[in-house]
C-alpha cells in the first residue's frame, strides 16, 4: 500500500537522481551535446552556447536540489510549517527565477532557451506560491499553539 513515506522516499530519490544527473553533466555535457547535436542535424556551432548556458544555470540548479533534499529531510521528520522550511521554498524560487533569466539572455543565442525560461519562471512562481501558503500556514500554527 502506498503511504506518504513511500512518497517522501520517492520525492527524495528523484532528488538526489536529479543532483547525481546534474554532477555527471558537468563532466559529460560537451559530448553529451555535442552527440545531440549531430543526430539531430542541428549546427555545430550550437554547442558551444548549449554548454555554456547549461554551465551557469548548473548553480541555481544544484542550490535548488540541495535545498529540495533539505526540505524533504524536515518533512519527513514532521516539521512541515517552520521557517526553514519556508526560507528553502524561497531559496527554491529564487533559483528557479535565476535559471529563467540566465536562459532568457541565452534566447538571443538560440530561441528556444525562451521555453526554458519560461518554464523555469512559470515554476518559480508556483514555488512562490506555495511558500506564501506554507507563511499563512505557520502564522496559523503559531496563533494556534499560543491559544489556550
Amino acid at each position: 500500500m502506498w503511504t506518504k513515506d513511500y512518497s517522501i522516499r520517492l520525492s527524495v530519490f528523484f532528488t538526489r537522481f536529479f543532483l547525481a544527473l546534474l554532477a555527471a553533466g558537468l563532466f559529460l555535457a560537451p559530448q553529451v551535446v555535442g552527440w545531440f547535436i549531430e543526430t539531430t542535424g542541428g549546427r555545430a556551432v550550437f554547442t558551444g552556447r548549449i554548454c555554456a548556458a547549461f554551465y551557469c544555470c548548473a548553480g541555481p540548479a544544484a542550490v535548488l536540489l540541495l535545498s529540495l533534499d533539505r526540505l524533504l529531510a524536515g518533512i519527513s521528520q514532521g516539521e512541515v510549517f517552520t521557517a526553514g522550511n519556508i526560507a528553502l521554498l524561497r531559496r527554491c524560487s529564487w533559483c528557479c527565477m535565476a535559471v529563467a533569466a540566465i536562459c532568457l539572455v541565452f534566447t538571443a543565442a538560440l530561441f528556444y532557451f525562451l521555453l526554458v525560461a519560461a518554464a523555469a519562471a512559470f515554476i518559480g512562481l508556483i514555488l512562490r506560491v506555495i511558500k506564501n501558503v506554507f507563511q499563512q500556514a505557520l502564522a496559523l500554527k503559531e496563533e494556534n499553539d499560543y491559544t489556550i
